[in-house]
């Protein structure tokens, strides 16, 4: 008799199910979003760009709970480009 072989397929990027998708860096601490996904959602932000218009982008672009959780912990006030909001997320963590 032959064996069958029985492959399951791994899920990638965007097959996941349930609750929206954490881009915790486990390797670094619980709660580590890294600046480049932060980016990654607030692409075509246009700056200066105040915290509230920050948010608005990365919603309409439907940024991950933790992602939104460390937009909305950084310091209230405008934004020249996206190397300040990655200075403050590193103030954050």
């Amino acid at each position: 008799m032959s064996e069958q072989k029985v492959t399951t397929r791994r899920r990638g990027i965007g097959q996941g199910r349930g609750s929206r998708r954490r881009y915790t860096n486990r390797g670094v601490g619980a709660g580590h979003v890294s600046p480049a996904i932060v980016e990654k959602y607030l692409k075509g932000t246009h700056y200066p760009a105040e915290k509230r218009n920050l948010v608005d982008n990365a919603q309409n672009k439907d940024a991950p709970n933790d992602v939104l959780d460390l937009i909305n912990r950084l310091p209230d006030r405008t934004y020249n480009s996206p190397i300040d909001i990655t200075k403050e997320i590193g103030k954050i963590e």
